[in-house]
């Protein structure tokens, strides 16, 4: 029943599973933890994925799998991975993106067919935790992909938002699924993603459906509507704002960056550390533990010629995640 849905995975492109749960499963048991996750979505991990065109062709991209033994401070420092248990990483925690809403078929609420089941059951089956899913109604993007059938959510705002219902229906599945054996644990951390920086934070409306779930997730890209920095789609103070409500409300934020740019006539050097400079210059917390840095480092566009490592490479995908570690976490390459 499973092996059903395999194919419509592969052509959503849901970008599921990896290693994961609780955030505090990162941490220490004694000690409090004063900074949140640094995760990071693998891609392209190796030669299957240069079968992809999400952004343009991935074709002849450089991959993880070509990288290894290249990013062993990453390897050993990574909090949280996306979709991949065969690269160097040590951590068995992951997170996930899920796509409620698309069809009645794909949300079947019969654990043995769902395929978000299917997801967190193969993660664990080979030895991971399935901690943060990143979860929403994915209608704007993929009613022009041929997704005849997906819903948008219920405000016109932000149509990325869940239903009330959508939530408890997936809570639900996960306690059927554990019931039947086919899920490790009978509930999962839900976070909504969003598309609108503060819209989830000021319409009170909202707040009764994020109230059912674990925390909030914004993407940031630097591409379309999302440039410039300061006047685009999510600029500093906005975000900010979003940010800090949400951390007030006891729920966990997620900064979802990338993907980004390469060379090109809008690039100068480490771009990408200076959006992430201006987002903590205009209070983004920095050290929290309900504060998470996730890295959607994916090629698209002109950030398809950006190098994946090694990690010595400042301007590599994983140079620059190990400097995000580095930021977050407060710690250094013992080796430099």
């Amino acid at each position: 029943m499973f092996n059903a849905l395999n194919f419509a995975a592969s052509v959503l492109g849901l970008s599921l599973i990896v290693v994961g749960t609780l955030s505090s499963f990162a941490q220490a048991d004694t000690t409090q933890p004063t900074h949140g996750l640094v995760g990071l979505r693998p891609l392209p991990r190796n030669d299957n994925d240069l079968k992809a065109n999400h952004g343009g062709p991935w074709a002849g991209c450089p991959t993880y799998e070509q990288q290894k033994g290249n990013y062993p401070f990453v390897a050993a420092n990574i909090d949280t991975v996306m979709g991949w248990q065969q690269g160097d990483f040590k951590t068995k925690l992951g997170f996930s993106e899920y796509y409620w809403g698309l069809s009645a078929e794909r949300d079947t609420l019969d654990p043995k067919d769902n395929l978000l089941v299917k997801l967190i059951h193969d993660w664990e089956a080979n030895g991971g935790e399935m901690g943060d899913i990143l979860i929403c109604r994915e209608y704007d993007l993929a009613i022009h992909r041929g997704h005849k059938d997906a819903k948008p959510g219920p405000f016109k705002e932000d149509t990325r938002i869940l239903y009330g219902d959508d939530v408890d229906r997936v809570r639900q599945l996960f306690k059927d699924g554990h019931a039947q054996g086919l899920l490790k644990h009978d509930n999962y951390r839900l976070i909504q993603m969003v598309q609108h920086p503060t819209f989830f934070a000021d319409d009170p409306r909202v707040k009764p459906i994020l109230d059912k779930m674990e925390g909030v997730c914004l993407e940031v890209h630097q591409f379309n509507r999302h440039w410039p920095l300061e006047t685009g789609w999510s600029a500093p103070e906005k975000v900010v704002h979003g940010a800090k409500w949400t951390l007030a409300q006891g729920k966990d934020y997620i900064f979802y960056f990338g993907p980004i740019i390469w060379k090109c006539k809008e690039y100068h050097e480490f771009i990408e550390r200076d959006w992430m400079e201006a987002y903590w210059k205009a209070g983004l917390p920095k050290h929290d533990p309900h504060m998470h840095y996730y890295l959607n480092l994916f090629p698209n566009g002109t950030g398809r010629g950006r190098p994946v490592g090694p990690e010595t490479d400042p301007h590599s995908i994983t140079g620059f995640t190990k400097w995000m570690i580095e930021q977050v976490k407060g710690i250094d390459d013992p080796n430099e």
